[in-house]
């Protein structure tokens, strides 16, 4: 019988080695399970904030919107069709892009497409927005250390070219990759290349292919030969090497590579890429162009431009670059004032220095003029003599601020001596020295006689219509004595709005002299002095003068609207006489502005003219039923007294009207108050005429101030007081100047 195996019995040791082995595979297991697991949860939660990422990238996408890019570079101006009242677009502004002119697809040559996706994305027309195939070898050249890119699409340069963004990134090119797969599922293949067409860089600063087209070829895109198409397309691969402006060599080499590619994908035969790539491109440079592209932008334009600047700065608060940037980038929409037959007729007469009379002066004077119409528009502006020498130049017409002379009397004392019924239109008062030689005011003493007109002496006993046609000095200071200089600058500031009148420091405006005379501290734009003269012109009515109606942005929504509600100034009465008055001026045996009367053409002409002390500046302001025009000559840097046989700037203004005649109507008439009546006025007296007077005339009153029948031709006098100021008050002889003074 066998004996039981005894269990207790001890075991066999493993030998030394074997368990050092057997140690170090339990250690590397439980090192490598540990491992495994860090880089399990390392991987799931790099994934997940990869998927985070990508996600982001994805919501990212949807961002770039095609149908606006057109706008987020370029603002447009429009103007009206004069002959069918249309807007249609005059100037496109070119902002950060610089020169960008859009063309729509349907524009550009058949040709012109080819050539760009044979050089930049053969299979432009298959992918979805990503070539798999580039991508995976540019990212094999990218991770050796080759940074130069290829393995973009057409559509991936878009998403560059729409957001700037091009660092040589991974993360920014899976961004691109997810834009571009985004773009290609919302938009079609024409519309991607015609947004791409229209912001690839040709150099220059210009940017699209019709603005590079204009430049290079003096053409429209669609007028453009394959050969120039391929021309090109080659500049687009680097612009400062490529452009044959200074490098048509380094172009022909790269057009030939554009050809060949053309050739590979069955766009053109061998035999058209060789007789093509053997004939060279003529490009524009040294030719003058007729093309409205290659011109400097007018004045007007230049003006509307600032206009809207300032009203930017005015309505929202920024400073003037951010208002420039949005101007020009924003896609703006702006409805411009300018008649372009004005513009054009202003321009012309402006460029030939031969339509303006000749001065005595070694170097002649510079001059500007700009023309509204009785709504406040400004339907035309010049800001300088001579051809235009570039944009955005300093226009003296909207900016220039000059001394206004005798062109201040209607606008101060006639207008608001008119309106407050101290004067009629046929009142007498003396033309006479106001203060003597040695006499003393306000601390003033006076070394000569004052005022002086600009002929000898005086001529005493004169009408208000003879003293406006005269344009005698010595009236206006009586009447602005009696208004108050304060009176008559608080109504040229708040009524007629003129910002450059200044009633602080030692120096002001505040006096007889700067309100009667024009003598003024710093002076007043032409601009703003038509904007004054309107009233006289258009009832009484004051309309801020404007270079646009409004502005666009690139939804719709409106931007800036500019401030058309008129505002009385003075009653209809008043204007219809001042208005009668200025008439004179232009046809009246007295007056001074004779040479600007229109009546030969049958159109009514009112005006007045004006000199600044010494002729260092000279005005005429002229009116027609439906225009009004200034013109300034003058010297725009520093005073110099203007020497002149005959006084010339009515014979300018008439120059300038002459060539706005034919878009004139020679039935239009100037508006009448039906509360001004016509009558006939003894020239003596300045009262109602009788069959007594011998000497009359016809004059306009307002239906409650008309003067009293004239008895001085009956062997009476009038009360012409001790002060020798003429028949005051409201057209009645026996007002006194204490009456007067206390009226307005």
């Amino acid at each position: 019988m066998a004996k039981k195996k005894n269990s207790s019995a001890p075991k066999k040791e493993l030998p030394v080695w074997l368990k050092a082995v057997k140690g170090f595979f339990r250690f590397f297991g439980r090192a490598l399970v540990t491992v495994l697991s860090v880089f399990i949860i390392s991987g799931c939660i790099i994934g997940c904030v990869l998927a985070a990422v990508v996600l982001g990238m994805v919501d990212d996408a949807e961002g770039i919107d095609l149908n606006s890019l057109e706008l987020n570079y370029t603002s447009i101006i429009y103007t009206k069709d004069p002959d069918t009242g249309e807007y249609t677009e005059d100037t496109k502004l070119y902002g950060e892009k610089g020169k960008l002119i859009w063309a729509d697809y349907d524009e550009m040559p058949s040709y012109l497409i080819d050539a760009t996706v044979a050089a930049e994305d053969k299979r432009f027309w298959q992918h979805q927005g990503v070539d798999f195939t580039r991508t995976i070898y540019a990212t094999v050249k990218f991770l050796t250390g080759n940074t130069d890119g290829g393995g973009s699409t057409i559509t991936q340069q878009l998403i560059k070219n729409a957001t700037g963004h091009n660092e040589v990134r991974i993360d920014r090119k899976v961004k691109e990759i997810f834009n571009a797969l985004a773009m290609e599922k919302k938009y079609s293949k024409e519309q991607i290349l015609e947004a791409y067409l229209n912001v690839i860089a040709f150099g220059y600063n210009t940017y699209g292919v019709q603005a590079a087209a204009n430049m290079y070829f003096d053409k429209d895109v669609s007028e453009l030969t394959l050969n120039e198409c391929a021309s090109l397309i080659a500049i687009t691969n680097n612009p400062s090497y490529y452009e044959p402006f200074g490098h048509m060599e380094n172009n022909s080499e790269r057009r030939e590579y554009v050809l060949n590619e053309m050739k590979k994908l069955g766009y053109i035969t061998q035999e058209e890429k060789d007789n093509l790539a053997a004939t060279p491109v003529v490009t524009s440079k040294g030719q003058t162009s007729n093309k409205k592209t290659s011109k400097y932008q007018s004045w007007f334009i230049d003006y509307v431009i600032d206009d809207v600047i300032q009203g930017l700065m005015d309505e929202y608060g920024w400073d003037k670059a951010t208002a420039s940037k949005e101007l020009y980038s924003g896609g703006y929409r702006i409805y411009a004032t300018v008649d372009n037959n004005i513009q054009s007729a202003i321009e012309e007469y402006y460029e030939n220095p031969d339509n303006f009379p000749q001065m005595r002066n070694e170097v002649q004077p510079d001059s500007a003029f700009v023309v509204l119409n009785y709504s406040g528009e400004i339907v035309g502006i010049v800001g300088g003599k001579g051809e235009k020498e570039g944009s955005r130049l300093f226009n003296i017409a909207s900016s220039g601020k000059r001394h206004i002379g005798s062109t201040i009397k209607p606008i101060s004392s006639y207008a608001l001596a008119l309106e407050n019924d101290l004067i009629t239109y046929s009142t007498v008062i003396c033309d006479e020295p106001v203060y003597k030689a040695g006499e003393t005011y306000q601390g003033t003493t006076f070394k000569n006689d004052w005022p002086v007109n600009y002929y000898p002496g005086y001529k005493g006993n004169v009408t208000v219509d003879e003293a406006v046609q005269r344009s005698i000095n010595t009236i206006p200071v009586k009447l602005v004595t009696m208004l108050t200089p304060r009176a008559v600058f608080d109504f040229m500031t708040q009524k007629l709005h003129i910002t450059s009148l200044i009633d602080t420091g030692e120096v002001n405006d505040v006096g007889v002299a700067p309100m009667a005379l024009g003598s003024l501290t710093v002076g007043v734009s032409p601009l703003e002095l038509a904007g004054a003269y309107q009233m006289i012109g258009n009832g009484g009515l004051y309309i801020k003068p404007h270079s646009y109606t409004e502005v666009l942005d690139s939804d719709g929504a409106v931007v800036l609207k500019a401030n058309t509600s008129p505002e009385r100034v003075v009653s209809a009465e008043t204007a219809t006489i001042l208005n009668k008055l200025c008439q004179r001026v232009t046809s009246g045996p007295y007056g001074t502005g004779t040479h600007a009367n229109l009546s030969s053409y049958g159109i009514k002409t009112a005006g007045k003219t004006g000199s600044a002390s010494d002729n260092t500046d000279l005005w005429f302001v002229g009116m027609t039923p439906e225009y009004l025009g200034v013109v300034w000559l003058g010297y725009s840097e520093g005073m110099q007294e203007i020497k002149y046989n005959t006084y010339p700037t009515p014979i300018i203004w008439k120059g300038v009207m002459q060539k706005i005649v034919p878009y004139m109507n020679a039935n239009a008439e100037f508006p009448e108050s039906p509360n001004v009546v016509q009558k006939t006025y003894c020239t003596r007296s300045g009262d109602i005429a009788t069959d007594a007077c011998t000497s009359t005339a016809t004059g306009w009153y307002k239906k409650d101030n008309i003067p009293g029948n004239c008895t001085e031709c009956y062997g009476g006098f009038g009360d012409w007081g001790d002060n020798g100021w003429g028949n005051w008050g409201n057209g009645n002889s026996g007002g006194s100047s204490d009456d007067i003074i206390h009226i307005g």
